[in-house]
């Protein structure tokens, strides 16, 4: 994702950007009231002092930046690959007829999220986007609006992706065994194509998804497409990084991983 960069030095003109308006009665926000316990009363049904009332830092707001004119209000890029992978649905459809496969997933508590992933095709509406990441607030992790300022949680992610949230394995410190040690190697090396494309989603797909090929790391390859296609995306390109590797090869020990918050903080991070 492109986003705009801060100027130095004098503020620059703003470039009006078509699809952005800031024009949207969007007033300075106030937070909830303050719970019992906190050594101060509950307020209700009064506006607090600006000395006991903290105010999120204006320049952490794009939108208010731009107004400022501490950056032109440009065009943001959203680079996501959008629809489904090419022989993505048919490779889950393949892998979760094997009863092993499905217990190890089930085990590893994915196999719903990689079944609901078989129909993701994902489009993007570039004009809400737009304004939506312009409301981001890198110092509160929340969307400001007009009416208050809303966030994606925890619970959001585990009820929509069905992603679990604890986990039975560090996901920074994974042991692997002499026999998943080859398996990253091979998983390293990728599709056997030119060293540009041999990690590429679709050619990735095409080489470790085709059913005529018994490779020992078939699953692990198959959950590293998954993660890196779905919940690791980092928006630049279309391949896989190789990070993904390690927490692949756990979850095809059935190994539970909380990727709920890891998939969280990977977003937090992309918007910031």
């Amino acid at each position: 994702m492109q986003v705009p960069i801060m100027a130095s030095g004098n503020p620059p003109f703003i470039i009006r950007d078509h699809l952005y308006s800031i024009d949207d009665r969007l007033k300075r926000g106030r937070p909830p009231p303050l719970l019992k316990g906190a050594n101060e009363d509950i307020i209700i049904d009064e506006e607090p002092g600006p000395e006991a009332t903290p105010v999120i830092d204006p320049t952490s707001i794009s939108r208010c930046c731009i107004e400022r004119g501490l950056f032109p209000a440009v065009h943001l890029f959203f680079q996501y690959p959008c629809s489904t992978s090419k022989g993505w649905s048919e490779w889950v459809d393949h892998e979760l007829k094997n009863p092993s496969t499905r217990d190890i997933l089930s085990r590893a508590v994915v196999l719903e999220a990689i079944f609901a992933s078989k129909a993701c095709d994902i489009h993007i509406e570039a004009k809400t986007l737009r304004h939506l990441v312009r409301r981001w607030s890198t110092e509160t992790h929340t969307f400001i609006c007009s009416w208050g300022e809303f966030t994606p949680t925890l619970e959001d992610v585990a009820n929509i992706f069905r992603l679990p949230l604890c986990g039975s394995q560090d996901p920074f410190h994974i042991a692997l065994t002499p026999e998943d040690g080859l398996k990253l190697e091979t998983l390293r090396k990728g599709a056997p194509t030119s060293p540009s494309t041999s990690l590429r989603f679709s050619n990735w797909i095409q080489f470790f998804g085709n059913s005529d090929r018994d490779e020992p790391c078939r699953l692990a390859a198959f959950v590293s497409l998954w993660l890196g296609r779905f919940l690791f995306c980092d928006f630049s390109q279309d391949c896989l990084h190789g990070r993904v590797f390690p927490l692949a090869l756990a979850i095809a020990r059935g190994s539970m991983i909380p990727l709920a918050p890891m998939f969280l903080g990977h977003l937090y991070r992309l918007l910031d």
